[in-house]
């Protein structure tokens, strides 16, 4: 993928597609299947791996 996407990348994208989604679909069970679903696509999407925080 020629974009790094890590955990912060992720969930900006799934604030967006919930706020599509609330926008555009009135059926709530649909908006959560297809919250799952694009969260698991979200996930696969990930290519950089998050670091953990620094010992202080």
């Amino acid at each position: 993928m020629p974009f790094s996407i890590g955990a912060t990348e992720r969930d900006q994208w799934m604030l967006c597609m919930r706020q599509a989604m609330s926008e555009q679909i009135a059926d709530a069970a649909l908006r959560d299947q297809l919250d799952r679903k694009l969260a698991d696509l979200a996930d696969f999407m990930r290519n950089r791996a998050e670091m953990p925080p620094a010992a202080g």
